[in-house]
Formats: structure tokens, C-alpha cells, sequence
């Protein structure tokens, strides 16, 4: 196995400088919370080589007034000037760099009157070519859960590769979740991401995508597709209180693999915060069925589909923007568990006393049991779907 903590080059505007990224609807009041937890200072999450080997790609927010296009960039340490072109979305945005000379090893940026310079990392999609790959971003989630979430995985789906992309945990280190994923039967490959940054806040200044300065999360997901998963066989979006599942017992990246379009998205349910300490321990939902679901759409995506090769495709939380026309499915086999009980209540109080009536879910009670992981069993060795 391949346990490896990776190494990112990230790049910031001091915080005494002029220049900074600005809000959405700049003139509305916001609470002094949003301002506090708003990014106007990141510049790059990471400077890394683009699987063809020929391009330098850096992913980080997008401008909102900081000055990009006058920004020059140029290769170390050669000295040549590089070709520039963006490819922005409202979350986040990757910077291409063409014709990058051979021996680079660092890309330095002027910018807003600042000169940086950034580390080229090396591209692991080739590590990650074939893997059936599950990630997320973690931030003090305890470590039974995260072993539980990816043991599931592997056993269900046939998950043999894991990153995690760690937003300044405080409970635990970067080492910790090595041994804990490490532990897991099944997986080959591991990669913990620690990215300290702000995670961003919600803005109530607006009323649509008011999740939109979440900078941080969408640009790991599209460093989690470029550097590390587009070769992959399948990539899996799932948070670490969500299990995927197929109601006929199929691995979801095979759903996607034989897809149309190479996408495969489905709905959830909320499975209540009823006892216990591990997600086979919660297994209830409410009996009101709109009450019991879960409003948000999970992904499972064959990267290898010649749409997914263009930068302006972003991966995001619930949907990717920019995707292939007719690259969409909604399988009737596919859904997910959203588990009230693997929670921190860092974003909202979710591990309250249920509010109605509830009832087991079937459906759960099944893929636990394939996967030998009811509260009652010790689960068996992963069955390696392919």
C-alpha cells in the first residue's frame, strides 16, 4: 500500500495588502461572522503538472476583483514567460499554463503588485489510473467514523482508493488519518490533503448560491479530478456521515462506468440521530417519506468520458458545472444514507432526538448486511467488485 501525506503549493496576498477578494453584491450588509470566515487573501490551494505533462495547472478561488489577468507568470528557472488562460466558475478557478518549458520546477507569479513563487507537484493520475476512488474533505470527524465510512465503501463498491483533503483538524494529525485509512481492508492507495485554509461561510447577502464563497471545498474537488483522478476508473463524491448504495447490491462506479454519459447522480435519505456510535448503529428515518429525504444529489463519475478532459468542467458538492450535454443519469438502483448521528453539528444541530415518528429503513438494513456491517456482526473481508 501507498500511504502518502501530499505535499501542496498554496499562495496568499499578505494580509496588510490593499488588493483582496471581494463579496458578491459588495454594498449589502453582512454580519461580522462572514467577514471573518470570507477568503480574500488565497490565491492558488495548489501549482501542479496536468496529466499530459506538458501543462502547469493551479486551482484556486476565483478573482472577485483581485486582478488575475494582469497577473504574470513565468517559469523557473528558466525564465520564460508562460501562456496564460483561466477557466472560472462561481467557486472556484483553474489557471492553465501552456507551453511550460521542460525541467520547470517552480512557476513564479506577479500579482497585485506581490511576487510569488510556487512549487510545481508532480501529477499522480497515473497512481491513481483504474482505482475505484471515494474522497472528501474531513475536519475533526472522529476516526471510527472515517474508518467506518471507507471500510463500507471498499466492501460495498469496491472502493480501493481513498483522499482525504483535511481542513486544519484539531482532534487528531495528518498521521493519524494515515493509520486510520491504512487499517481499512481493501485499500491500495491513500492520500490525506492538509489544507488549512478557510473553509468559507455561508453569505446571506444573497439569495441564490448563497454557498458560493465556500472556496475551499470545490477547489479541492477540482484538485482531487486533475492532480489525482483522471484516469481513475470512477470517482465517488461522498462526506464522511453519507454511505452510497445500490438497491440491487451493484458497485455505484460500475453504475457510472456503464453509463451514458459517464455521470451517474441520486438522492438520499436522512437516517435519524436514534443511539449509538457508528453509522450500523443508526438505521432509522422518519416515516413521512418527504420528511425522510435528504434534499441534496451525491455523484459517482467515469472520469475517463472525453468531456470531462475540458477545464471548464468543475466538479462541485451536488452537481458538476459544465458538464456534457445529456451526461446526466438518475439510476432508480442508485441512492445514498445521510446519517444525523455521524455529525459535529459544526455547520447546523443534527444529532437531536428525531422529530416524528420513525421507522427502520430496509434499504439500509440490506446494503449493511452485504457489506457485513450490522451492528450485531464483525464484518468479513471486502468483496473486490470489478
Amino acid at each position: 500500500m501507498s500511504v502518502t501525506l501530499e505535499a501542496s503549493s498554496c499562495a496568499a496576498l499578505p494580509a496588510g495588502s490593499a488588493a483582496g477578494r471581494r463579496p458578491r453584491a459588495p454594498d449589502r450588509e453582512r454580519p461580522e461572522a462572514f467577514t471573518r470566515a470570507f477568503d480574500a487573501k488565497t490565491l492558488f490551494y495548489d501549482c501542479f503538472r496536468h496529466a499530459d505533462g506538458q501543462r502547469v495547472l493551479l486551482v484556486g478561488p476565483p478573482p472577485y476583483g483581485i486582478d488575475y489577468r494582469g497577473a504574470r507568470f513565468v517559469a523557473r528557472p528558466s525564465g520564460q514567460m508562460v501562456r496564460v488562460r483561466s477557466h472560472a466558475s462561481l467557486s472556484t478557478m483553474i489557471t492553465e499554463l501552456a507551453e511550460v518549458p521542460s525541467g520547470t520546477t517552480a512557476i513564479e507569479v506577479a500579482i497585485e503588485g506581490q511576487r510569488l513563487e510556487l512549487p510545481v507537484q508532480p501529477n499522480a493520475c497515473d497512481r491513481f489510473a483504474g482505482r475505484r476512488l471515494l474522497f472528501t474533505i474531513n475536519r475533526n470527524n472522529e476516526l471510527g467514523w472515517i474508518r467506518e465510512w471507507a471500510e463500507y465503501h471498499a466492501r460495498a463498491h469496491g472502493t480501493d482508493a481513498v483522499i482525504l483533503v483535511d481542513n486544519g483538524s484539531t482532534a487528531y494529525g495528518p498521521g493519524e488519518l494515515h493509520e486510520t485509512l491504512a487499517a481499512v481492508p481493501g485499500l491500495a492507495e491513500i492520500a490525506v490533503l492538509s489544507w488549512p485554509q478557510s473553509f468559507g461561510p455561508i453569505d446571506p447577502a444573497v439569495r441564490k448560491d448563497p454557498y458560493w464563497a465556500r472556496f475551499l471545498q470545490i477547489g479541492s474537488m477540482s484538485v482531487v479530478l486533475r492532480r489525482y483522478g483522471e484516469k481513475a476508473f470512477g470517482l465517488l463524491d461522498c462526506d464522511i456521515d453519507e454511505l452510497a448504495g445500490t438497491r440491487s447490491g451493484r458497485s455505484i462506479y460500475d453504475l457510472a462506468h456503464e453509463s451514458r454519459g459517464g455521470l451517474v447522480v441520486f438522492r438520499g435519505t436522512w437516517i435519524e440521530a436514534t443511539g449509538g456510535a457508528r453509522h450500523r448503529d443508526f438505521t432509522e428515518k422518519l416515516s413521512d417519506p418527504e420528511a425522510a429525504r435528504s434534499p441534496q444529489r451525491k455523484w459517482c463519475l467515469d472520469p475517463s468520458r472525453p468531456w470531462v478532459r475540458k477545464l471548464s468542467v468543475h466538479p462541485y458538492w451536488h452537481w458538476i458545472q459544465g458538464r456534457g450535454l445529456f451526461s446526466k443519469s438518475m439510476p432508480d438502483d442508485a441512492t445514498y444514507w445521510h446519517f444525523k448521528g455521524i455529525n459535529t453539528n459544526w455547520k447546523q444541530q443534527r444529532t437531536a432526538a428525531p422529530n416524528g415518528t420513525t421507522v427502520q429503513d430496509g434499504e439500509l438494513v440490506v446494503a449493511l448486511g452485504r457489506a457485513g456491517m450490522t451492528a450485531e456482526m464483525t464484518a468479513t473481508p471486502p468483496t473486490q467488485l470489478r
